[in-house]
């Protein structure tokens, strides 16, 4: 027997000829592959590598220029005040008042040559010192923070000019607290061993380096220690460049090099200062260290900009290359696929075909069980509703019979007061029996009402008048059981609605709360109707034991009952027919306002304006009472 193939299974691939099919041509292709990526990876690293060396060339020619500039700034402001000590020491004034320290005329002449020195050359400060460090004579002697009468002899630019004739410090003011670099000069006196005193020139670099804060570099000038004391960003002032040993800690406080200023953490110039090319160079003349830091130029997005285009342009050409080898792949491989695409076609058309004559006899069988699920449930429907009245109307033989007898023995009265010819008795009697008739009519005629098949016809509908209906019915039901019916119903309310299906929605809450009612001392069950912002609403509450708290989830489903005796369908079709309408059936226990609880079933719909009814709807709400003769 030969083997069946499933028609939606695609069919095999033609294989080419020769021995580099696509399975020879895999391996090739990941190699040129990697290839090609490693090309290009190198590329763009190489490419990346010489872009920021040249940022980095660019940056640090850009910093050894600018420490240039700096150096040669600095070294200018310094040797412009650089003799000027050396002259004004040998100023008359000077020295007239370091021979007569006590007078007060020289004291006097000496302090106004000085203030008159110092503006014009554009000092900070000039004072004089005798040999003990006390200062004689200022330039600032009118101002509250003067030199005159402080002891400076622990100052390091005295003793180096009292001892070796001249001295050269940065420091902040003892007295002033203003930072400044002092130029000192030796007072020669009238033997070498015996100098008069010493003067010293006090030069500001605040603007200076208010100049270099301007510019995008940080620039540091630091002492012999390695403290910076002159610095473009304020944050990094009086912070050592790298930790300060103990002696020369010890040094800077005992000759209160930074007066009352605390030193801070030593600098982490890798964390403390913006990345940039850093040079330094010593200051000619001093202890002291210019460094630069430039921030970086033409690096971060410029190497990575270079290599991103490098790998770019490597990607395009691998890109060009591939896809003119796809192009020959492709068309090599539609050739290839054509006659088995055709087949496919074919094979799949046929598949489709018996696909849909499978699916268009799937299709009739399910109409055709729709249909027998309609027909059982509409019949299920009825007997469940015929089994509900069987149950309501069990007292209903007893209120028929009562007339029928009264009919019977009316006839017989009236039969023998014929006989005697007494005509106004007979015609009495025949009126009482018109009204016996009249009563049987009115029962049969709501009894056909309730019982017959509901043809799912929705209109408007007085769900007033359907409750009053039922519990007409269910008069003698109530009476048998001893159970009280309050009917709470103030004005017509509407709803399009199939009466019958309500009914019966109506007369199976009933029936449950009269059987919920049994065996307990209150048996009064309340059916209220009424309309709340647009919703129609029938309650049926009974004060009955309520169900256990297991049961209350499984209320609506199909054969699921808490009684002895039941299939479990009343609720089931309820909720089926009040979610048909749109509406909703809902199960609650609530407190009653004068003690106790109550079970409550709660059914509400989407109520009909007022508006909305006609003539024609409210004449089709209620249908004809039947005659007599169609009572069954």
């Amino acid at each position: 027997m030969p083997a069946l193939s499933s028609p939606s299974a695609p069919p095999a691939r033609p294989r080419r000829r020769g021995t580099h099919g696509p399975v020879a041509r895999g391996p090739v292709w990941r190699r040129g592959l990697a290839a090609w990526l490693a090309v290009i990876l190198l590329a763009a690293t190489a490419a990346y590598l010489l872009a920021d060396r040249h940022g980095r060339r660019q940056t640090e020619a850009v910093a050894r220029d600018r420490l240039v500039s700096l150096s040669q700034t600095f070294r200018t402001t310094i040797d412009h005040f650089a003799g000027l000590p050396a002259l004004t020491a040998a100023a008359g004034p000077v020295t007239a008042l370091l021979t007569a320290p006590g007078n007060r005329n020289r004291q006097d002449a000496a302090n106004a040559f000085l203030e008159r020195t110092a503006r014009a050359i554009g000092a900070q400060a000039l004072f004089v010192m005798d040999p003990s460090g006390m200062a004689l004579a200022s330039s600032n002697w009118a101002e509250p923070t003067t030199y005159v009468g402080h002891d400076y002899s622990f100052r390091p630019y005295f003793l180096d000019a009292l001892n070796s004739g001249r001295g050269r410090f940065f420091g902040v003011g003892v007295t002033t607290g203003l930072p400044g670099y002092f130029l000192s000069e030796q007072v020669p006196g009238p033997a070498p061993d015996r100098p008069l005193g010493v003067l010293v020139l006090k030069v500001d670099f605040s603007l200076l380096e208010s100049a270099w804060a301007g510019g995008d570099t940080t620039v540091l000038l630091s002492d012999g220690d390695g403290v910076v004391f002159l610095t473009s960003d304020p944050a990094l002032r009086y912070r050592a460049l790298d930790p300060l040993a103990p002696q020369a800690a010890a040094s800077l406080a005992a000759e209160q090099r930074y007066a009352n200023n605390r030193l801070g953490p030593p600098l982490d110039l890798a964390r403390d200062v913006p990345p940039g090319a850093r040079v330094s160079a010593p200051v000619d003349g001093t202890p002291w260290t210019l460094t630069v830091i430039a921030p970086w130029q033409n690096r971060g997005p410029l190497p990575a900009a270079a290599a991103a285009l490098t790998a770019l342009a490597g990607l395009v050409l691998a890109l060009l290359t591939v896809v003119q080898r796809q192009r020959r792949a492709r068309q090599q491989a539609e050739r290839d696929t054509l006659a088995a695409l055709e087949q496919r076609v074919q094979d799949r058309t046929a598949a489709l075909t018996a696909a849909t004559a499978r699916l268009e006899a799937e299709i009739e069988d399910r109409r055709r069980v729709d249909a027998e699920l309609h027909r059982a449930r509409d019949g299920l429907v009825q007997s469940a509703k015929l089994a509900a009245m069987g149950r309501a109307f069990s007292g209903l033989a007893h209120e028929v019979n009562q007339p029928l007898a009264a009919l019977r023995t009316y006839l017989s009265s009236t039969r023998l007061l014929i006989d005697r010819g007494d005509s106004a008795a007979a015609l009495a009697n025949i009126s009482t029996m018109d009204g016996a008739v009249a009563r049987l009519s009115a029962l049969t005629a709501d009894l056909k009402h309730l019982s017959r098949r509901s043809d799912d016809r929705r209109q408007a509908t007085d769900l007033v008048a359907v409750a009053t209906r039922v519990a007409g019915l269910l008069t003698f039901r109530l009476a048998d059981d001893g159970v009280a019916l309050a009917l709470h119903a103030p004005a017509p309310v509407w709803a399009a609605a199939d009466a019958a299906r309500m009914e019966q929605v109506v007369l199976n809450l009933l029936m449950n709360a009269i059987d919920a009612v049994q065996g307990t001392p209150d048996r009064t069950v309340t059916l209220s109707v009424t309309e709340q912002a647009g919703q129609a609403r029938i309650t049926v509450a009974d004060p009955g034991p309520g169900l256990p708290a297991a049961a209350a989830d499984h209320l609506f489903e199909p054969f699921f009952t808490t009684k002895p005796v039941g299939l479990g369908l009343g609720l089931a079709i309820c909720y089926g027919i009040v979610s048909d309408h749109g509406g909703t059936l809902s199960h609650e226990r609530a407190d009653r306002p004068g003690g106790g609880a109550e079970t409550r079933f709660t059914v509400t719909l989407p109520a009909l304006p007022p508006a909305s009814l006609t003539s024609a709807s409210l004449a089709s709400a209620s249908p004809p009472v039947p005659a007599a003769e169609d009572t069954p």
